[in-house]
């Protein structure tokens, strides 16, 4: 049996992030991985549905350039799907390097304990003094309707197929299905989203999730919620699904987008004595400890959000703590959340109807982008920036952004929201112009009655 300092488990983003971070601090880690290293956001996720979004972008500016008096031709999809493949395997080619640059030592194999601190990966067999286990989340089916990989698919399948069905129908209106409803109406497939809450996105910001409704109905996607599904059955025809309010759609394919469960399969996690809660999450402290002294999980194995960058910060603190540095606690109110579909959503902090449950007073302001004068040009008109500010102290508390670009406009919150500022503190700053940033300025003026360019 090998002695090690340090040992993870999984190579996604939260556990390669963590190895890294432990070999410049010394703890020379040993890291397990059964597939390819990038986890699933890497291979099946982050990766590969932005490489699709970014042709879905493209041909959309293309087909819809009139506006800028631009003709453009076709798409060829196969050709699509080759691209996002180029760009993971470029992806995990950048990470396989950074092991090697950094000395970190990959076992291929299936992690499975046979102790406290002692972890079998096929003939090799490990003691740790510390584990760190980041074995990531799987895609969550319901026996009502199992996935079968060709009428009834999972994400993981939707990425990748070699030919798109004339129409899809999406159980689950979530960041997954919406990201996918774009990306294959995008390239011309009939979509219909079907969520069992009262919108898609349910857990934006209303306003926000009633505005991607729009945009979404504009494209003519067609959008069930409020209903679940009660019954999936095959026809000659295709597949027809039977709604909860006695509605029904028909569809040649199927996508199952009804989250995601964590993976502790084949782990044997029972031999380790590390607990898991009631919904089969690791449970941890608020530093990644597990009831076990020196094992430690991160990423969407705990239940934390499952995102990639969590993961990543949760793995440098796991790894700085085993290494006797001081640590902080992560406010999960302050992690950013991204959705990639067209128009692209960010937010962070409360959302305004959490603030109205718990009574907290607030000012709010919004800007549309169809007032920003660098959207009007580019014609990028949809969405808007709100922001929400503590009453008396003005600290923005809550950041919700709809519209092009959004993903990246987030990150002035970010630091703004880390380091309490005010929204005086950003008015005072100059936005350069033309840019979309100048609406972050505008929201923030609206909250305090000063709107400018509305």
């Amino acid at each position: 049996m090998e002695k090690v300092k340090l040992l993870i488990i999984g190579a996604g983003p939260g556990g390669y992030v963590a190895a890294i971070r432990a070999a410049q601090l010394g703890l020379e880690p040993v890291i397990v991985e059964k597939e390819n290293v990038g986890g699933t956001c890497l291979n099946w996720g982050c990766i590969p549905t932005k490489a699709l979004i970014s042709s879905a972008e493209t041909y959309n500016l293309a087909k819809h350039s009139e506006y800028l008096n631009i003709t453009a031709g076709s798409v060829n999809w196969p050709d699509v799907v080759e691209n996002a493949k180029r760009s993971v395997v470029k992806n995990r080619t950048g990470v396989e390097y950074l092991f090697k640059k950094n000395k970190i030592r990959h076992v291929f194999g299936t992690a499975s304990f046979t102790g406290e601190k002692t972890v079998k990966v096929g003939e090799e067999e490990f003691e740790a003094e510390n584990i760190i286990v980041a074995t990531g989340s799987k895609v969550r089916d319901i026996s009502a309707f199992p996935v079968d990989g060709k009428d009834i698919i999972s994400s993981d399948h939707a990425l990748f197929q070699e030919k798109l069905p004339e129409s899809l129908a999406i159980i689950g209106g979530g960041v997954i299905g919406v990201e996918i409803a774009y990306i294959y109406h995008s390239f011309g497939v009939e979509v219909t989203i079907i969520e069992a809450m009262n919108s898609i996105v349910p857990f934006e910001d209303k306003d926000v999730a009633r505005e991607l409704s729009k945009e979404f109905k504009k494209k003519k996607i067609k959008i069930h919620t409020g209903t679940s599904v009660q019954k999936v059955e095959k026809t000659e025809h295709g597949m027809l699904i039977t709604l909860e309010n006695g509605k029904t759609v028909e569809a040649e394919q199927v996508l199952s987008s009804v989250g995601r469960a964590p993976n502790v399969d084949g782990l044997n996690i029972e031999k380790s004595g590390v607990k898991l809660d009631e919904r089969g999450f690791i449970a941890t402290d608020k530093l990644f400890k597990t009831n076990v002294d020196g094992v430690y999980a991160i990423g969407d194995v705990i239940a934390t959000p499952m995102l990639a960058h969590t993961a990543e910060h949760e793995g440098i603190i796991a790894v700085e703590q085993i290494s006797g540095k001081v640590v902080h606690e992560i406010d999960y109110l302050l992690n950013p959340g991204c959705i990639y579909c067209q128009p692209s959503i960010a937010s962070m902090g409360y959302r305004e109807q959490e603030l109205i449950e718990k009574e907290i007073p607030y000012k709010v302001g919004k800007f549309p982008f169809s007032a920003n004068g660098k959207a009007i040009a580019s014609g990028h008109t949809a969405g808007f920036v709100k922001v929400l500010l503590d009453d008396k102290t003005h600290k923005i508390i809550g950041a919700h952004i709809i519209g092009f670009g959004a993903t990246d406009l987030i990150s002035e919150f970010i630091a703004a929201m880390n380091i309490g500022a005010t929204a005086e503190q950003l008015i005072n700053s100059i936005h350069p112009h033309p840019t979309l940033c100048e609406a972050t300025l505008e929201a923030l003026l609206n909250a305090l009655g000063r709107t400018i360019h509305m």
